[in-house]
């Protein structure tokens, strides 16, 4: 029966072409073909044009245009996942999980699974069941090593709190991917939880030379630097990471960067205030000494 739906598939189109070339001519025939293409590929456009919104910024474009693509093409899992992960960062959790479920009971291979429990492991950690995302991914990892498990896996280990945990499987995933942002990031904020300031700073010098699009990166820079007491690079990294798009998947939030930068700016008007203070002392002590000398 398989067989015979898949010849009809090839052989009727290639009836219809005939046709169109017969009757309408080689314009006329090109039209058709152009047009049946067209429409066979439609979910595929419309996938593409979400794309091509979301990187302009238009996000719920970009989920009417999936939400189209899907009602063509329901059984895509890898599109239901894009649908599914974007309802997620934009904070939409139960739909998300409406989704991924459906995603993972469509798809076929275990390796389009594997990627997909990525998703399915972040919606379980905005629920609260940080375990069970965890364990989701442990699991997933021992079958399935890639560079965004080892970054998901290894921010779910800083949440939780484990920071030796956290500290051994970041290095671990810094081993397989150096050039990961995440992972960077992971395994600097790390060691600044750790109290491990030098290689935090070491870490995030690599970090910044990838140019990261996500404000984490430079908080965490922030507070490395302002550690080290240079106030200026901290308050500029503050208000980079605020440039940036906060999301419900961010591990950090506006509001906390609007407060470091605050407090950081508090820290560098007192510096300022406390030098001028002693340049005038100096100046004053200086002058003193003038004026004894000319007594003399």
């Amino acid at each position: 029966m398989q067989t015979v739906s898949a010849l009809v598939r090839i052989i009727l189109p290639l009836v219809v072409f005939y046709l169109a070339f017969t009757c309408l001519g080689t314009a006329g025939g090109l039209v058709v073909v152009v047009l049946y293409f067209a429409l066979m590929n439609l979910s595929a456009i419309f996938n593409h044009l979400a794309s091509r919104a979301y990187t302009s910024g238009d996000y719920d474009k970009a989920l009417r245009l999936l939400e189209k693509a899907l009602k063509l093409s329901p059984k895509n899992s890898t599109m239901r996942g894009a649908y599914a992960w974007l309802l997620l960062k934009l904070g939409n959790t139960g739909e998300a999980e409406i989704q991924i479920d459906q995603a993972l009971a469509n798809a076929a291979r275990e390796e389009q699974k594997s990627t997909l429990n990525v998703t399915k492991s972040m919606v379980l950690w905005k629920k609260g069941e940080l375990d069970q995302a965890i364990s989701l991914l442990e699991k997933v990892l021992e079958s399935y090593k890639n560079s965004n498990v080892y970054a998901t896996l290894g921010f779910l280990y800083l949440e939780k709190g484990d920071l030796d945990k956290a500290l051994s499987f970041n290095l671990e995933a810094y081993d397989f991917n150096s050039t990961n942002a995440i992972i960077l990031d992971n395994l600097g904020c790390t060691r600044l939880l750790r109290g491990e300031y030098e290689e935090a700073r070491e870490i995030y010098m690599q970090l910044m030379k990838l140019k990261p699009q996500f404000p984490e990166a430079f908080y965490n820079y922030a507070r490395v630097l302002a550690h080290f007491g240079e106030l200026d690079k901290a308050i500029y990294m503050c208000r980079t990471a605020l440039s940036l798009k906060f999301w419900n998947t961010s591990t950090i939030t506006r509001e906390q960067v609007e407060n470091t930068l605050m407090e950081l700016e508090d820290a560098q008007e007192k510096r300022l205030a406390e030098t001028a203070g002693n340049d005038g002392h100096e100046a004053m002590q200086e002058e003193k000494s003038d004026d004894i000398n000319s007594k003399e």
